[in-house]
């Protein structure tokens, strides 16, 4: 067996600055781009500071590698310059990491808090067999807002949820139980309605695509069928919607039908292909295209 190794290039290649652009560097950029151009700007600069801060770690992480494999250090011949560059990257570095540092403690905080919320409402509802249909909690201020399917809570009842709360760490969030069916209702139906909404909007969407799809379908069995029997000396053909530009700002659809035949149609059958395309397509422009036979 022989093998076949190919070179592209001479020189070996570098991959690492190509996988931290692809993993690191990209995806806060895109959403960068994408906040400035809906106008919202915290979007944009929540990004951006990621953007930022990616990098700064990708340059720490090479400076550690760099000092663990231990390379010769190049000084500047001016040491007073070195110093100030060296206290101005630590400032940076340091600018960026503590309100990141910040952000991530926030976000676990969050995290553990949406946990012990979870917890609570599985212990005591779910594990005892109450279902619950709508469940909203709010973090600014803390609220945990419930309904039931069946289950109708007393003033004790819901006193001792709000005690058991403290067990879990969750205390300063404040319960509300929705029992008012009529509450209830309207709470529920102004949910189904947001999400009826965003189908909705999909929907017209995927409606107006087929509609548009639809215009450039011309082709057909039927079609198809009657050509076979109409004009047997057809190999091959064509049809479609086409856009012609006749000027700069003339812009018309037409009907392009482009076929093949073993020998040239006669006069009276390209008379007959006209008259009867024009009768299948009698609101469009048509072009008929006749091209040699392969």
């Amino acid at each position: 067996m022989v093998g076949v190794i190919a070179i592209t290039r001479v020189d070996k290649g570098n991959p690492i600055p190509g996988v931290a652009i692809a993993t690191a560097l990209m995806p806060p950029l895109c959403t960068a781009g994408y906040g400035l151009a809906i106008g919202n700007l915290s979007y944009f600069a929540g990004a951006l500071f990621l953007y930022i801060i990616n990098c700064v770690f990708i340059c720490i992480a090479t400076f550690t590698i760099v000092k663990y494999l231990r390379y010769p250090k190049k000084h500047y011949v001016d040491p007073k310059r070195e110093k100030r560059i060296s206290q101005s990257i630590t400032l940076i570095t340091l600018a960026l990491v503590i309100p990141s540092l910040y952000f991530a403690y926030n976000l676990l905080q969050e995290k553990k808090y949406s946990n012990k919320i979870k917890q609570f409402v599985q212990q005591e509802f779910g594990d005892k067999g109450y279902t619950v249909v709508y469940e909203k909690l709010r973090t600014n201020p803390k609220r945990l807002e419930l309904a039931f399917l069946a289950k109708k809570f007393s003033d004790q009842e819901i006193t001792a949820l709000k005690k058991s709360m403290e067990s879990f760490g969750i205390a300063q969030t404040d319960l509300i139980i929705r029992q008012d069916s009529l509450d209830l209702k309207t709470t529920i139906l102004s949910e189904i309605d947001k999400r009826s909404a965003a189908v909705n909007d999909k929907d017209l969407t995927i409606r107006a695509l087929n509609n548009e799809l639809a215009k450039y379908q011309v082709a057909s069995p039927q079609l198809d069928q009657d050509l076979s029997v109409l004009f047997p000396e057809l190999q091959s053909y064509s049809i479609g919607q086409q856009q012609y530009y006749a000027k700069k700002d003339s812009l018309a659809n037409v009907v392009a039908f482009i076929y093949s035949s073993k020998a040239p149609l006669a006069l009276t059958q390209q008379t007959k292909l006209r008259l009867w395309m024009k009768n299948r397509f009698p609101k469009d422009s048509l072009e008929i295209i006749a091209t040699k036979s392969k």
